[in-house]
């Protein structure tokens, strides 16, 4: 049928899908159709970033403030105050979070905008409560920076300049001023941060945690939009993923914004999350009622780029996919789907997606322990190895994609497969989830809430949905989504925190509302193929026991916050540990960006002011204590610190490696830091690796050897993380400090695929005796992998390394014209790390232990070079000597 065959109707002036031709309905649809011809964008889509201005409130001097930008980060470029992280500077922002801020900016409207059916401003993220203007009008008022605000601004936006405003309240005020109904006061402060934090809808770690300050920014961190368009645009999609026998079908069902603000349905809609809904068509059915006239089309093209499909069909079938996996598995293959909304041959909107061909759930089996808690990623049971991930800085503008791809290519080389999203921070940007996508690192994303007790009242009921959903929008579709969490240690602190006592029973009602109910309902509804988790740690939810070992997630803190001994991991066999830790100092490059010379004391008050958990830098003393000498000077003990902090980490994960099948996770607290800090982190502030990161590498490889000490007896384990079987080789020996063989024996063993076995065990006791201080254990293997030979050592010692008589290591150290440094000694070095003087040179492998008179070769990775300067390499024995 063409258009003159349609029959005139006036009383059906909608738009629709149809299987087929474009439909035309009144003779006013039609004539809107031939105005949009003769105009030569459908869409116009504008990032408002130029002209913006911040004002502290009721004062007239204006500063210019970039987008992304906020108070903090205008006012200290500005130099009105100094750089919060230098020195004790953080303390002289304190009175400037109870200023309320003003922001304003003027942009254009050309007459083509002006002419458009609709009109949407769009602001990514307001931080955090304000009354939003558009030329004097009121848009709006928010009161949550992690949702998506839009408004619709036609009959407000002139042709010509417009004036946009923000007023912001300061969040400091705004939580002193929340007053909670009589008997549901709420009196839990986690540790180092400021009461009343739980009140705004803000990221709780701007109120300071025990490894960040007290820095409660407020402006832009995101961006704004102006998107003006004709007729309809296209909204969000759901893609869902059917496998079966080999192939897989994408569902894809999207959802269409009429110019009049109406929302329908259209594609597959029957795989959407409303399966059940008897107004939903069968799948397949393009023919949406209320959208006659427009028509979606859909391109897959693969990895590769090849075009795979093209036509109307919202089911489409991909024979011999190339499927998604984890960092260590396999490949990160990544489909591009493309959406079109059509009105005709008019293409309206388009939109995007990189799809990875893959199927993620949480296995929770019953087996001989109790419950498993294993991440499956295509019928695989994988063992999760990462860190915890907090925002990368108190300034939110700062965190670019380029500090993110810095973040996930750190991730890869610490051989990681997951990451976890922490609840105490903020819903990172669609560029985050797209590197994880290619770079193949999983995702545990918690929704934010973090050590606290919330006031569920109907309107935060209300904004907490809205919430959720406009993130889950924003990644559900991604490959690297592995589950999704309802809070970090809300449902422990109701059962095991003396602080959480005494609170109302309400408020404990209100718990299980909001994870158990509310945020699950909103998880199901919007992303029906992602496991849900009600809290980190937790049994299953509902108060169960939820630090139970034997069921779902663990978070274990005795080594460290109970200054356990680092012996108390072997005791655990956590079914998975998504958190335990231990702190260590940042480099003293790091260091030497917030302090003067006269600082540099581990006790001066700069020092503790960058140690946010209380009486941790003794704790660092007490554990270092335990293993090594007391060090000469700062330097020294940052060293010892780093390593510290590998060795009780890689303890951890190698434990819970060797019993695989009853651990299936290890997820370390933490990743990164926030700014310049003694923390938990493995990668300091400024991206540089700490001891930890470079040991993370070892064992969290995907094929890592281990030793299994008791005293005097000895264990060699392979820990084997792919889908094939390897078959390994190792030269076991006994040696002397200065190299001497006492003992040797060779052993060869086929290691399964994803398993652990042990491959020898001795018991020493009788040959090291009157000599334990002078004698070490090593261990050099060798595997083929991918047809390449690879080689590796581990080492042990039989006492605390501060009873070995070592000797001074001499080190010959040669740079080479590559940029490469090789080192070599005559003497037993336990732990050995070079650091760039001036460049920060990130090594091949770093940490390095010298159990023969072989050169080790430190390479730069990417084509890194060191500096003029050279380079510094610590050593046990120098610390002391």
């Amino acid at each position: 049928m063409n258009e003159k065959e349609v029959p005139h109707n006036p009383a059906n002036e909608d738009y629709g899908l149809c299987s087929a031709s474009v439909f035309f309905t009144s003779s006013g649809a039609i004539r809107r159709y031939f105005t949009q011809m003769r105009k030569d964008n459908y869409m116009i889509k504008r990032d408002l970033k130029d002209n913006f201005q911040i004002s502290i409130s009721g004062q007239d001097t204006w500063y210019g403030m970039s987008v992304p930008g906020s108070a903090m980060d205008t006012f200290c470029k500005e130099g009105i105050l100094p750089d919060p992280y230098y020195g004790m500077n953080e303390y002289k922002w304190t009175e400037f979070w109870k200023n309320n801020f003003d922001i304003r900016s003027t942009f254009s409207v050309s007459a083509e905008e002006i002419d458009s059916e609709e009109i949407l401003l769009t602001f990514y993220g307001i931080d955090t409560v304000a009354d939003v203007f558009l030329n004097g009008k009121k848009l709006g008022h928010t009161e949550n920076m992690h949702r998506t605000w839009v408004y619709q601004v036609k009959e407000l936006v002139k042709e010509g300049e417009n004036l946009l405003e923000l007023h912001i309240a300061s969040p400091v005020k705004f939580i002193e001023a929340y007053k909670p109904e009589k008997g549901r006061e709420i009196h839990l402060t986690n540790t180092g941060t400021t009461p009343g934090s739980q009140y705004i809808r803000k990221a709780h770690s701007m109120f300071g945690w025990d490894w960040g300050p007290k820095l409660p920014d407020a402006g832009l961190f995101r961006g704004v939009e102006l998107c003006c368009f004709d007729t309809a645009r296209l909204g969000e999609s759901l893609i869902r993923q059917e496998h079966v026998d080999g192939a897989v079908t994408l569902h894809i069902g999207s959802e269409i914004e009429k110019a009049d603000g109406q929302v329908v349905k259209a594609g597959n809609t029957a795989m959407q999350s409303n399966e059940n809904s008897a107004a939903q068509p069968e799948a397949g059915d393009s023919a949406q009622p209320g959208v006659s006239g427009l028509q979606l089309f859909y391109e897959l093209r693969d990895p590769s780029g090849a075009l795979l499909y093209t036509g109307t069909d919202s089911d489409i079938k991909v024979t011999n996919p190339a499927l998604w996996w984890p960092n260590g598995y396999g490949k990160q293959p990544l489909y591009t789907l493309t959406i079109q909304l059509k009105a005709g041959e008019t293409v309206l909107d388009t939109r995007e997606y990189r799809i990875g061909l893959r199927t993620v759930t949480v296995s929770r089996e019953d087996d001989q322990w109790g419950q498993e808690f294993a991440i499956m990623v295509n019928g695989v049971k994988i063992f999760a190895r990462g860190a915890d991930y907090i925002p990368d800085d108190c300034f939110y503008p700062r965190i670019t994609r380029e500090i993110l791809e810095r973040d996930v290519k750190a991730c890869v080389f610490a051989n990681f497969n997951c990451l976890r999203v922490w609840g105490g921070g903020y819903y990172p940007s669609d560029e985050f989830y797209d590197l994880c996508d290619e770079y193949g690192i999983l995702l545990w994303e918690d929704l934010m809430y973090a050590c606290n007790i919330y006031d569920v009242t109907p309107d935060f009921a209300e904004n907490i949905a809205i919430e959720a959903k406009d993130n889950i929008l924003r990644f559900r579709n991604h490959a690297c989504l592995g589950l999704i969490c309802g809070n970090n240690e809300l449902e422990c602190a109701w059962t095991d925190w003396k602080d959480a006592q005494g609170h109302a029973p309400s408020l404990k009602r209100d718990y299980l509302y909001q994870f158990e109910f509310l945020l699950a309902d909103v998880v199901k509804e919007n992303a029906p193929d992602a496991f849900y988790w009600p809290s980190s740690p937790s049994s299953g939810g509902s108060f169960d026991n939820p630090c139970d070992e034997n069921r779902g997630d663990c978070h274990y803190w005795d080594v460290w916050h109970g200054q356990k001994p680092f012996s108390e991991y072997m005791k655990h066999y956590f079914r998975f540990c998504s958190e335990f830790g231990f702190q260590s100092l940042p480099s003293i490059k790091t260091v030497e960006t917030f302090t003067g010379e006269k600082d540099r004391n581990l006790f001066s008050r700069v020092m503790e002011s960058h140690q946010k958990n209380p009486a941790a830098n003794g704790k660092i003393l007490y554990y270092l204590s335990e293993t090594f000498r007391y060090p000469k000077d700062l330097e020294s003990l940052i060293f010892l610190s780093q390593i510290l902090q590998g060795y009780a980490m890689k303890e951890a994960t190698e434990h819970w490696r060797r019993n695989r099948g009853r651990c299936m996770g290890s997820i370390y607290w933490q990743f990164n830091d926030n700014w310049p800090v003694a923390s938990w982190s493995s990668m300091d502030y400024y991206g540089r690796y700490k001891a930890l990161h470079y040991m993370a590498k070892g064992f969290c490889d995907n094929v890592a050897g281990s030793i299994e000490k008791k005293e005097t007896h000895m264990g060699f384990w392979i820990s084997n993380e792919t889908l094939d079987s390897v078959t390994v080789k190792a030269k076991i020996a006994v040696k002397t400090l200065d190299f001497q063989v006492i003992e040797e024996q060779e052993v060869s063993k086929e290691v399964p695929a994803l398993s652990a076995e042990c491959l020898f065990e001795k018991e020493y006791k009788e040959l090291i005796a009157g000599r334990d201080d002078s004698v070490f254990f090593v261990v050099e293997y060798e595997y083929e992998q991918n047809g390449q030979k690879v080689s590796k050592k581990e080492f042990e010692t039989f006492v605390p390394v501060k009873y070995l008589e070592l000797k001074d290591p001499a080190f010959k150290v040669t740079e080479n014209a590559d940029g490469s440094v090789s080192i070599q000694t005559d003497t037993f070095v336990p732990y050995c790390m070079l650091e760039g003087i001036s460049a920060d040179t990130i090594w091949n492998e770093n940490v390095v232990a010298f159990t023969d008179k072989e050169a080790v070769t430190l390479v730069p990775v990417e084509d890194q070079k060191i500096s003029k300067d050279g380079v510094r390499i610590y050593d046990i024995y120098h610390t002391y000597h």
